[in-house]
């Protein structure tokens, strides 16, 4: 009889997956925290190429 429950877990697979996870989850708390900040040059800045658009003076 063979075991119908019988899974295959890999110890480093899972390792691994739970590190991709935290270190996604790291990025976006860090971007959700410049967004709120309200610092967007230093986002921007990060990324290559990003033009910074500052609406908040402009007349209405």
């Amino acid at each position: 009889m063979s075991d119908k429950n019988q899974t295959f877990s890999s110890p480093a697979f899972l390792n691994a997956s739970v590190l991709a996870l935290v270190a996604v989850l790291a990025m976006m708390l860090y971007v959700f925290g410049v967004v709120m900040s309200g610092d967007t040059t230093q986002l921007t800045g990060s990324v290559r190429g990003a033009d910074v658009i500052d609406t908040r003076d402009v007349p209405k």
